[in-house]
């Protein structure tokens, strides 16, 4: 018999950088899960940032706080998300992955520390959570927040049908 106890964990809510500034400029609080090398380049600005790399996360997550709302980012927003699920497991509430990450913060514009050469990527910035025209939205089941802030389906964010640009990423 295993030792191994599973826990039913809902979706992770999965927030955009334009909504992530707005939640930032609320009161959240940003936990860069990138590694001090890739932070020295280029790193979040304008907002409380705190850095707990994903290498550190498991002996570091008490220093997250769970009464206030947390975004989870890292360069395109995978890592992150592995922080968000873990945090999620230890029973916070309040905590959000960026999805891209970095990589389109600094395409929207936003404030950041160092070189925004530093940043991979080639997404255009005109376009919507993808780099092009055809970009594919998330499973149908996902659900993401816009630039509006709304929680929407799939068919209406990222790529889907009713998406608009005024409440694109």
């Amino acid at each position: 018999m295993s030792d191994v106890v599973q826990k039913d964990l809902a979706e992770a809510r999965e927030v955009c950088p334009t909504t992530s500034q707005r939640l930032l400029k609320e009161g959240a609080l940003l936990v860069d899960v990138r590694e001090p090398d890739e932070v020295a380049q280029v790193g979040f600005a304008g907002c409380e940032v705190v850095n707990i790399p994903l290498s550190q996360f498991e002996d570091r997550w008490q220093e997250v706080p769970r009464d206030r709302d947390v975004i989870l980012a890292c360069a395109a927003g995978v890592r992150s998300l592995k922080a968000t699920y873990f945090l999620m497991y230890q029973g916070y509430t309040r905590v959000m992955n960026m999805k891209p990450g970095i990589d389109r913060w600094v395409q929207r514009g936003f404030p950041i520390t160092g070189s925004a050469e530093a940043v991979g990527g080639s997404a255009a910035a005109s376009s919507c959570c993808g780099g092009t025209a055809e970009a594919k939205p998330p499973p149908a089941a996902a659900a993401c927040v816009c630039g509006d802030g709304d929680v929407t389906t799939a068919s209406a964010c990222c790529g889907g049908a009713a998406q608009s640009k005024s409440s694109c990423c």
